[in-house]
């Protein structure tokens, strides 16, 4: 059962590896957007700022994700 379980968990690593690289440049062409003034005066550099700590943010929290996941990989015993 154990090996069963490592597999699952290795499935899982995986699947939460392929998520992050699916969604890491999800905010990118808004942020190239704000970049080259597309939308300018204060509401558009509110939003700019707001789009890039979101892209910050999201960077982050996928990072920490795949870093969790595969500590928690490492430290599973491989054999009972």
């Amino acid at each position: 059962m154990t090996d069963l379980d490592r597999e699952a968990m290795r499935a899982a690593v995986e699947r939460i590896q392929r998520l992050s690289d699916e969604h890491w440049w999800a905010l990118d062409p808004s942020c190239r957007l704000m970049e080259n003034d597309t939308w300018v005066g204060p509401a558009g550099s509110r939003f700019g700022t707001q789009v890039h700590a979101d892209q910050r943010e999201l960077r982050a929290m996928l990072t920490e994700a795949v870093h969790s996941a595969n500590q928690k990989l490492a430290s599973s015993p491989d054999r009972p």
